[in-house]
């Protein structure tokens, strides 16, 4: 699998390590404070905590310097409407939204990048994994041999092989960050392990999640 370590280097993680840090330090001063003497004095303890905070909210100001400038730098717009989108915009005069979500208490955050399906019946889910390398070996092959090996296919082969038409296939090679798309009846969904996205890499993304829906609707229509 390609590496990205933007997996496992978000901000819960730096926050982790950092507080994980401050209490090494802590514990080192506490076991040395028989031997130097007078470290943990009321203004020792208050420098050491106010080293914790600040650190913690420098972690913060450049999680969120990022998502401002990825956000000035794409066509997403922070969403000002009743949903629950924290992004939208519109390509092809489609809704596209982002939400972000944390999974679970050991996890960063997760971006999802949306759009509706609309006017399909049918029931059916086809995921596609972009994993950079050794695709192959797993799930459903598609026959484009580079495809096979950047991305995991789930999914009927009968449902795989109509949605990923000449078109469909060139524009998932376009794509070079780790995540999954989901297709269904009712939606498409790119699911990205992590939110520190480059404005190109969103753009992108959306692009690709949007002529998935297209790709979709114009089956159904047939």
């Amino acid at each position: 699998m390609m590496d990205d370590w933007r997996r496992v280097t978000g901000t819960q993680f730096l926050q982790a390590i950092w507080t994980i840090l401050a209490l090494a330090v802590g514990a080192a001063t506490q076991l040395l404070q028989p031997v130097v003497g007078g470290l943990l004095r009321a203004d020792v303890f208050l420098l050491l905590s106010g080293g914790w905070i600040a650190g913690l909210v420098l972690i913060a100001l450049s999680d969120r310097r990022n998502w401002n400038r990825m956000v000035a730098e794409s066509s997403f717009q922070p969403n000002t409407g009743t949903t629950l989108a924290d992004l939208e915009t519109i390509k092809e005069g489609r809704s596209v939204t982002v939400h972000t979500q944390i999974p679970n208490i050991v996890s960063q955050t997760h971006m999802t990048i949306r759009t509706p399906v609309e006017g399909v019946g049918a029931s059916f889910t086809v995921q596609l994994k972009y994993v950079g390398s050794g695709g192959t070996e797993k799930r459903v092959q598609t026959g484009n041999d580079a495809l096979d090996e950047a991305f995991v296919v789930r999914g009927s082969a009968d449902n795989v092989k109509q949605l990923l038409s000449p078109e469909i296939q060139a524009t998932l090679m376009d794509v070079d960050t780790v995540g999954t798309f989901t297709v269904t009846g009712s939606k498409v969904e790119c699911e990205i392990p992590f939110t520190r996205l480059e404005p190109a890499e969103l753009e992108r993304l959306a692009t690709t999640t949007v002529e998935l829906a297209q790709r979709v609707e114009d089956l159904a229509a047939a």
